[in-house]
């Protein structure tokens, strides 16, 4: 059954616990389940909901494998990660009246038709997204709740600064291009040798006829924080890929001061005095405003998106005060369900490899990624050193297959993931060298460990097939039938 609006929706879900929406709040009305003669009724505000929303999805990896309700766990769960301190104290003696609410919520944004289960929800970033964005949706114009009578109504949302990490492959630059209008969006991506200079902007020279002159060239950041400026109607962002590749915390300098954000503009809590004046007079400039006594805060409508893999070797740990004033959204490692509602949860393609015979086989992508990624799991290897399921992209696997897992897959999996011993958990104990690696490849000799056959063959390969058939040969092949 639909229903027209939220508030129907919310008044006619039948379940143990009393549930309602108040729309002049505008709030959700819950209770406990009265084991004790009576019902003790809990009132939570639509902002505040939508941000303990945000606080799960921020913390996605740690609430996800806990969609079923254990009360310990979840009263920790929510006392770690809640960030509102009257929800996270009514969380520690209400916890299942609140998991109930949270999981009612999704329920009707996501699945209205669905059976509902007050102790069970389904966690995943797209369920979480879906209902933040229909929350929001139903929240009065936000000059009631954030602006002076007198303000210029804006159609820009609030600034964030959001992180977005995970394994390799999961979709972190493929999220942001989805958020951003790129009209509206200044890139750039972080470096070793990436200098506060480079991201802020700085006096470089430039010829005027034969003589030379300096004048002040804007960083990404300047760039970003002009165009906000001057465009107030219009929500801008900051695009910042590989932030870890380079010591952020001295890239940002000064301004990392600035990323403390005001809840209800989205602006910076705190100011800082310009130390750069070529700086500070280009922005006046630029702007055609007047930074009082020489301070910078970040608009309203600037908001700072970056993306991390915390596996590659070459990166530098974030310190301790500059991640706290980012938000953190890991990607999940998910090949059958996209964070991202209707679209596709898995590159599509084949691979050729060799079996154990020396025969090429066939092998979907999602497959051999998944095997490699069971066989990563049995040795305890962190999961953003696997394979996501955009690792390899569908053209690679079209175009050039063999290079894709010689140039790329391997060459990853060899260098950064199995480099301390553990080569044999996925490949073949007699390769000892990566170049021996290629070679056997390109000859279609075996270079896989007979974990990873068993493991392939076991789970994905029907008995008639080659695959299955040549592995049953080999004496050593082990089976759980």
């Amino acid at each position: 059954m639909r229903f027209d609006t939220f508030a129907e929706a919310c008044n006619n879900l039948n379940s143990e616990m009393d549930f309602c929406y108040k729309s002049i709040a505008p709030s959700i009305e819950f209770s406990n389940t009265g084991r004790r003669g009576g019902k003790k009724y809990f009132s939570i505000t639509l902002i505040t909901l939508i941000s303990v929303l945000k606080d799960i999805r921020n913390n996605i990896g740690k609430f996800s494998p806990n969609s079923d309700y254990v009360e310990g766990i979840w009263r920790d769960l929510f006392s770690e990660y809640l960030t509102d301190p009257a929800v996270n104290a009514l969380s520690t003696v209400q916890t299942l009246p609140l998991f109930a609410a949270i999981g009612k919520t999704l329920h009707i944004v996501n699945t209205p038709d669905a059976l509902y289960s007050d102790k069970s929800m389904t966690l995943n970033t797209a369920f979480l997204t879906a209902a933040i964005d229909y929350l929001e949706s139903q929240l009065p114009d936000e000059e009631l709740y954030f602006s002076t009578p007198s303000a210029t109504h804006s159609t820009a949302k609030k600034g964030e600064n959001i992180i977005y990490y995970g394994a390799p492959g999961t979709g972190k630059s493929h999220t942001i291009d989805d958020e951003v209008d790129e009209a509206n969006t200044i890139r750039t991506v972080f470096h070793a040798d990436t200098t506060n200079s480079d991201f802020m902007g700085c006096l470089k020279p430039k010829m005027n006829g034969g003589a030379i002159e300096y004048e002040f060239r804007p960083g990404p950041f300047t760039n970003a924080v002009c165009n906000a400026i001057k465009d107030p109607e219009h929500h801008h962002w900051l695009v910042i890929e590989e932030i870890n590749r380079a010591p952020a915390a001295a890239v940002f300098g000064e301004i990392f001061q600035l990323l403390d954000r005001e809840h209800g503009t989205g602006g910076s809590r705190y100011s800082i005095t310009l130390s750069d004046l070529d700086m500070r007079a280009y922005i006046e400039k630029e702007t055609d405003i007047t930074l009082e006594q020489g301070k910078l805060s970040l608009p309203g409508n600037l908001t700072l998106l970056a993306t991390m893999n915390s596996s590659d070797q070459a990166v530098m740990p974030l310190d301790t005060a500059f991640k706290r004033r980012w938000q953190f959204r890991y990607i999940p490692l998910d090949f059958d369900e996209s964070y991202k509602a209707g679209e596709k949860a898995c590159a599509d393609g084949n691979l050729k490899i060799p079996d154990r015979a020396g025969r090429e086989v066939e092998v979907s992508w999602k497959n051999f990624a998944t095997t490699i990624n069971t066989l990563l799991t049995e040795q305890d290897i962190p999961e953003d050193r696997h394979l996501g399921p955009f690792f390899l992209s569908e053209e690679e696997m079209k175009n050039n297959p063999k290079e894709a897992l010689t140039g790329k897959l391997f060459m990853y999996l060899w260098d950064d993931v199995l480099r301390h011993g553990m080569k044999d958990t996925v490949f073949d104990s007699e390769v000892k060298t990566y170049g021996q690696l290629t070679r056997k490849y390109n000859n279609s000799e075996k270079i896989f460990s007979d974990s990873f056959y068993h493991l392939l063959v076991s789970e994905y390969f029907e008995p008639e097939s080659l695959l299955r058939e040549v592995a049953e040969e080999n004496p050593d092949y082990k089976t759980d039938e």
